[in-house]
């Protein structure tokens, strides 16, 4: 494997944390360089690593034990989702994308795209201040709001922030 440790590599949440640090140093909207080339080579072997750790723990016996809950913890449909609003919403210029666990929170010069970020399926926050949108289902365990910085420290937060080149790039296609 060329950009993951198979060692390192436990689960699939050491997975996802190190397909967030790569995404980060090498997503396009992040680097002078054009490097759309490495995150395809990144993509397709995050989906080859994925599946493998994926096959490994459902064959295993620790996952047949478990309740239903507990087994919609890693889907596929949700990662594959996930990506693909990244993939949408990095095309706009000026925004910041937060992904929390299976949640994607979307700040910045969000006003010129309201609409493409409604038809994307996001919805306004007005409490966070923010474009929502997430892939799970949804427990409520209480009444009160959860401030960003614990749903940050309970998940873990990636920042992606997108500027105006990719907006001239988009131009020029």
């Amino acid at each position: 494997m060329k950009w993951f440790n198979q060692q390192d590599l436990k689960d699939v949440n050491t997975l996802r944390a190190a397909y967030k640090r790569l995404l980060i140093k090498y997503h396009p909207d992040n680097n002078k360089n054009d490097t759309t080339d490495m995150m395809q080579e990144i993509n397709a072997e995050y989906d080859k690593l994925f599946e493998q750790i994926k096959y490994a723990y459902e064959s295993s016996e620790s996952y047949t034990n478990q309740t239903d809950r507990q087994k919609q913890a890693y889907d596929w449909e949700k990662d594959k989702q996930l990506r693909a609003i990244i993939a949408a919403l990095s095309k706009f210029a000026g925004l910041e994308i937060e992904l929390c666990g299976t949640w994607v929170y979307v700040r910045g010069e969000t006003y010129p795209y309201r609409k493409e970020l409604k038809d994307l399926g996001l919805r306004f926050n007005p409490h966070k201040g923010c474009w929502i949108i997430h892939y799970d289902d949804y427990y409520k365990y209480h009444k009160k709001s959860a401030s960003m910085s614990h749903i940050r420290d309970k998940y873990g937060s990636v920042i992606i922030q997108t500027d105006a080149r990719e907006e001239r790039r988009l131009e020029k296609c």
